[in-house]
């Protein structure tokens, strides 16, 4: 998952933790092919607030009247105790963590891993370009 989306390793207890909520919210052999929600409460399961992890996302500030209404983040986690996603906001001032439920998701948009992440800062730069030319073949199917 963060392979896809070109996230960090700073970002993998979001995977992990977004990982387990949809095995939870899968259907089990054990039960009939049933979730758990449907086993519980006997009305099927509603997956309309699934989200792909890592799309880019809106979500509605009000920081005054002429200043804009909505700041790009980054989906990655189902908020646990609250109805609302987990979502990063890369800002340069202050990147954190926001929760939030007025959102709109970018879902047809996937973020593109950069190629000075993939490559390995301890290369020296004659080594670095190698690596970076044998990638693009790789990826071009050469």
């Amino acid at each position: 998952m963060l392979s896809n989306t070109g996230l960090s390793k700073y970002f993998w207890a979001e995977a992990v933790n977004t990982t387990c909520y949809l095995v939870n919210q899968s259907p089990s052999t054990a039960i009939d092919f049933k979730t758990h929600e449907e086993v519980w409460s006997d009305t099927p399961a509603n997956y309309s607030h699934l989200r792909v992890f890592g799309c880019p996302a809106y979500f509605h500030v009000n920081d005054g009247k002429f200043e804009p209404r909505a700041k790009k983040v980054i989906f990655l986690d189902y908020a646990t105790g609250v109805k609302g996603y987990r979502l990063w906001c890369p800002d340069l001032k202050s990147p954190k963590f926001v929760i939030s439920k007025d959102i709109t998701f970018d879902e047809n948009y996937m973020l593109q891993p950069r190629k000075e992440s993939v490559v390995d800062i301890s290369c020296s730069g004659e080594e670095a370009n190698k690596q970076v030319e044998l990638e693009s073949k790789v990826t071009k199917g050469v």
